[in-house]
């Protein structure tokens, strides 16, 4: 009996201890922006802050917006400065480099990202949509994670468009290849594709729209990197990479 009182009590201590750890946690104020999220002509407010000690990145994202309850998301790992090729080529609707938004009559997309490391690993990528003023994040995966062939490790993001034309937005984004034999004209690597994914309320690979991108911008050879398949890259930019045969 006294063996089962004190495992009783050791139980309860260390609840109290994990929760107290769980409420002692302080997020300090990184960042805040002010945009009008859902198109109801109200200005709404996005709050980064941060637990961190690294002062160039952070953890927790806010957001309250008119006709809806406050939500606030919090990394998996860190959120920090977005990769560079998504802000050179798509507008952001607000002046930042950490945290990229753009919007439709439909919806509006948040993406947030940990930046890609030394080795072209990409970090945590995450993607929040907003949608009837539902406010969800459809999106949050890190370099070691797949969807079957697809690599979910988001190197370089590529655009953020609508690309259906139908106020529908769509994430684009392809993984680093390598390039190992300088022939006449152009270069020798791997095959790594475009994925294209629909923002939506599930946020899910669309295999259609992924061939039709490729072959407009790269060539289809597959939905997966493949090493195995060589690939021609001309030198000229002009010309589209090309199979490779001897």
């Amino acid at each position: 009996m006294k063996n089962l009182l004190l495992a009783l009590f050791l139980t309860i201590s260390f609840a109290a201890l994990a929760q107290k750890s769980k409420k002692s946690v302080t997020y300090n104020h990184f960042k805040t922006f002010r945009i009008d999220l859902n198109n109801d002509d109200v200005i709404d407010t996005i709050i980064l802050s941060s637990s961190l000690t690294d002062k160039s990145s952070f953890n927790r994202i806010s957001i309250l917006m008119s006709g809806a309850k406050k939500v606030i998301f919090t990394a998996k790992d860190y959120w920090a400065e977005i990769q560079a090729e998504l802000l050179a080529s798509n507008h952001n609707l607000v002046k930042s480099k950490n945290v990229f938004v753009q919007k439709t009559n439909l919806h509006t997309v948040i993406i947030m990202s940990g930046g890609t490391d030394g080795a072209g690993y990409g970090g945590e990528f995450s993607i929040i949509n907003i949608e009837n003023n539902n406010i969800k994040m459809v999106f949050d995966h890190e370099s070691d994670e797949t969807m079957g062939t697809v690599s979910l490790d988001v190197e370089i993001p590529i655009a953020l468009t609508d690309l259906e034309r139908n106020d529908r937005l769509c994430f684009i984004y392809r993984g680093y290849g390598e390039f190992y034999k300088t022939v006449k004209g152009g270069q020798i690597g791997t095959y790594h594709p475009f994925f294209v994914f629909p923002i939506a309320d599930d946020c899910k690979y669309s295999k259609d729209l992924s061939k039709t991108y490729n072959e407009q911008h790269y060539l289809y050879a597959g939905p997966g990197y493949n090493e195995k398949i060589e690939i021609f890259y001309p030198d000229n930019k002009a010309l589209k990479p090309r199979l490779w045969k001897k």
